[in-house]
């Protein structure tokens, strides 16, 4: 089992209490649970599943799958072309409520979260790298429910890790709540790897096929 930084946790357990009253968190919940496969090429897809329940107390706006270990990681360079997709942030989705018309204004019984990589999400006090993920695409003019279940990608060049439970790395901005959750799954390992030495294994395996 696994903790994030202790301020971080601190300061959004802070948070969520302070905006929060007794009665309505008692009916606030969220988990999380995710799966990691070979997609080819070296790259590994996350599929992370989050469930939330806020009774109608609030309904969420962002989603940050918190990815801290990543920050010390050589493969991991978001400045540097060459490294730019050992991490890279895809869709997510969720039921939408009542009547949802896309920006195309054809319905749409899902709303599309685009996720983001970012140090920083200052309305949640996470000074952190992480994923965030908003509803800033196609379906952004529509609502997503107070209860459901969401499903959130990004692939990586990191061999997952062994599943475990990570305390708080799920981040939930609803309103003026940022409710944190804990995470069982995998996450992606800082293994030894770049797109050329990727491409030459590939290259030396099919030799001998």
């Amino acid at each position: 089992m696994r903790y994030l930084r202790t301020f971080v946790i601190g300061a959004a357990v802070v948070l969520f209490g302070a905006a929060i009253t007794a009665p309505a968190l008692a009916t606030v919940a969220c988990e999380a649970v995710g799966v990691a496969y070979p997609i080819g090429g070296g790259q590994y897809e996350y599929n992370v599943t989050i469930t939330w329940g806020f009774d109608g107390a609030a309904l969420p706006e962002r989603f940050d799958i918190v990815i801290a270990h990543l920050e010390d990681c050589g493969f991991f360079q978001p400045e540097d072309a060459g490294k730019v997709q050992y991490l890279v942030p895809g869709l997510g989705s969720s039921t939408a409520a009542g009547d949802c018309r896309d920006f195309l204004s054809e319905p749409s019984d899902e709303i599309e979260w685009v996720g983001e990589i970012r140090f920083e999400d200052p309305d949640c006090w996470l000074p952190a790298l992480h994923i965030a993920y908003e509803n800033t695409g196609a379906t952004e003019l529509c609502l997503p429910l107070s209860n459901d279940t969401g499903l959130f990608r990004f692939t990586s060049f990191g061999i997952p890790m062994a599943p475990e439970t990570y305390y708080d790395a799920i981040l939930i901005k609803a309103g003026d709540f940022c409710i944190p959750c804990d995470y069982t799954g995998p996450l992606p390992d800082c293994n030894v790897w770049s797109p050329v030495e990727a491409t030459r294994w590939g290259t030396i395996k099919g030799l001998y096929r």
